[in-house]
């Protein structure tokens, strides 16, 4: 292997998130006219090679339990091509067809030059992060990886590097990095098949780093475009809920520009995640962030996929990318005890990864019967079996709300973080009444039909 590092890929805090804002007490926006769209799931867990398979079964089992079959994670150029013109897959078809006897779908990521192929310099001394010194040798490897890969039915795509316009995961330009993602383009293109090839997910909306790279490929150099967010993580100040502001630059103009630079692609929040940094962030946290962000990220109307990040936390002592948030993004600990998130994944999978959804937040008539709204988010997902799901939050305030749903409903259940049902008396087919919020939770109810 080239690195020694355990390859963890969460994004580091960033003072240039320029569109973010600031404060996490914004008010939520209008919501959105009603629309359908797909959602999708998938986990980052990253295996070198050689890793135990052994223990990639035993988080392949968790995968199962959360409810997601799709993972996603790093296929290293140094693992593959450890010396110029030697190619060793041994290990990857066994992992490729592991995961395929469970069921599970691959997503890789091809990065981390080896130190005989990269280009000279760097911010750091470890070479993993460095443009390949010659373009077409990397042209070669993925070519060669991609073309021994047709034999997995269950590898979906190829995502070319990850978090590049980030200097901590890329000591190259954005110039640099259109080559590479030309060539390797092209390589998975001429190995045949139908997979998909993505950008590496970037690290926030960094649309002159965009604007670089989609001048200098052509449109179909790639197929998705993804982001990665660890907001209240990095950057620690700026809620989650204001990341994709329907009001804000990202949809008024990032999202145009991009569109407009590269080609209207499929957005994937393919990275993300909430660290229970001890001393700072609890479990309840962390499940609360990801009930909050789940509901975000389906309301919106760009985002078809998100990939949660990631099964378990690193073991202290491990050496990581990055800061010390790092080891404890994890839904599970490194022995795979559950943390309280998982079970508000499992939930929060079971209700919403339907393969579409209408979003009908604009259908919603909410009422403040008693108490303080200040900052309420109120998210409604009508499934394609007719369930209504329905997330309610305010940040800061304390309301008492009735709700009035778009459809009539048999028996409206809550659920709870750690996942358990129960069912909600004050509900007459139609109206929810006395929901009374606490400031920072979210209270999720499915309406069954």
């Amino acid at each position: 292997m080239g690195t020694t590092w355990t390859r963890t890929s969460a994004s580091l805090a960033l003072g240039a998130v320029l569109w973010l804002p600031s404060a996490c007490t914004q008010a939520p926006v209008r919501p959105q006219p009603v629309f359908e769209k797909p959602l999708s799931f998938s986990i980052l867990e990253d295996y070198d090679k050689g890793e135990s398979l052994a223990e990639v079964e035993a988080d392949f089992r968790l995968f199962h339990e959360l409810g997601v079959s799709t993972w996603r994670g790093s296929f290293g150029w140094d693992d593959y091509e450890p010396e110029p013109g030697v190619y060793d897959f041994a290990w990857l078809h066994r992992f490729a067809e592991l995961a395929a006897r469970h069921g599970i779908a691959l997503r890789p990521y091809i990065g981390y030059t080896p130190a005989w192929a990269a280009a000279p310099g760097g911010a750091d001394d470890a070479p993993w992060n460095n443009p390949p010194r010659d373009a077409l040798r990397w042209q070669r490897f993925v070519f060669e990886m991609a073309s021994a890969m047709k034999r997995h039915a269950n590898v979906l795509s190829f995502e070319i590097y990850n978090e590049q316009n980030s200097p901590m995961w890329w000591d190259g330009s954005a110039a640099d990095y259109a080559t590479v993602l030309a060539l390797g383009s092209a390589a998975v293109r001429a190995a045949g098949g139908d997979d998909h090839v993505l950008l590496g997910g970037i690290t926030y909306a960094d649309l002159p780093w965009l604007e670089q790279v989609c001048r200098r490929v052509d449109d179909e150099a790639f197929d998705i475009l993804p982001m990665h967010v660890y907001a209240e993580t990095w950057p620690d100040d700026v809620a989650v809920e204001t990341v994709l502001n329907h009001d804000g630059n990202f949809h008024a103009e990032f999202l145009p520009e991009a569109d407009r630079l590269c080609g209207r692609k499929p957005l994937w929040v393919n990275e993300t995640g909430f660290a229970t940094t001890p001393g700072k962030r609890t479990e309840e946290d962390q499940a609360n962030w990801w009930a909050r962000a789940m509901a975000t990220f389906a309301a919106d109307p760009r985002v078809e996929h998100v990939g949660i990040y990631e099964i378990r936390d690193r073991p202290l002592g491990t050496d990581v990318i990055g800061e010390p948030e790092n080891y404890f993004l994890g839904l599970t600990y490194p022995d795979r005890r559950k943390k309280l998130a998982f079970h508000t994944v499992q939930r929060l999978i079971a209700l919403l990864d339907t393969g579409t959804l209408t979003v009908a937040d604009a259908l919603l008539d909410v009422q403040v019967r008693a108490g303080q709204e200040m900052a309420l988010y109120r998210h409604l997902f009508i499934r394609p079996d007719g369930r209504q799901v329905l997330f309610l939050w305010d940040r800061v305030g304390d309301p008492v709300l009735e709700i009035r749903l778009p459809r009539t409903g048999s028996r409206a259940t809550e659920y709870g973080l750690d996942g358990t049902a129960a069912p909600y008396p004050a509900f007459d087919g139609r109206r929810l009444n006395g929901i009374a919020l606490v400031p920072g939770k979210v209270r999720m109810f499915e309406i069954a039909p």
